[in-house]
């Protein structure tokens, strides 16, 4: 019998055989933005994860990632390239899952201002961490993923200040 390493959003681990999984997909996004990237902090654990959310039946991923932005932030992002796709085991409300996650780079529109739902799930706050305080031991899952964004706004920069000095 093959078993699985899931884990929890306090970070523990569940050892899970693999015909037990439940299978389920879910979408994330990547929001850097002046060096600092949107988290959102396990307030009991102080862990941290991308903003996203488990896809329900029928909704597509860059619809259900405008749509949870919209309402944490009061914005419908800008959808960005898909940055990376991993399966994560993860176990919630008592049971084991493979979650295959997509992560989408995500910007503001031009004009548009934050302002943060606290009110969606009270054990989860919105934070800016910097890009260069970031450590691995932070995170619940998404650090890849964060990484892939990071190099891609990092190279946009680049490319911005090639072409103003032209």
């Amino acid at each position: 019998m093959s078993v699985v390493r899931c884990y929890d959003d306090e970070g523990t681990a569940h050892d899970v055989a693999v015909d037990s999984l439940g299978f389920s997909p879910a979408v994330y996004g990547i929001f850097i933005e002046n060096e600092r990237l949107l988290l959102l902090a396990n307030g009991r654990t102080g862990l941290c994860a991308p903003p996203g959310c488990i896809l329900t039946a029928n909704e597509a991923p860059t619809q259900a990632i405008r749509h949870y932005f919209r309402r944490l932030t009061g914005i419908t992002p800008q959808l960005g390239p898909l940055l990376l796709l991993e399966d994560q085991f993860r176990w919630l409300d008592g049971r084991a899952w493979r979650i295959a996650a997509m992560y989408f780079a995500v910007s503001r529109p031009f004009t548009a201002s934050l302002h943060f739902d606290e009110t969606l799930d009270p054990d989860i706050t919105p934070q800016w961490v910097d890009l260069f305080d970031l450590q691995r031991n932070q995170f619940l899952f998404g650090l890849k993923a964060v990484v892939a964004g990071a190099a891609r706004s990092r190279d946009a920069s680049q490319r911005q200040s090639a072409t103003a000095s032209i």
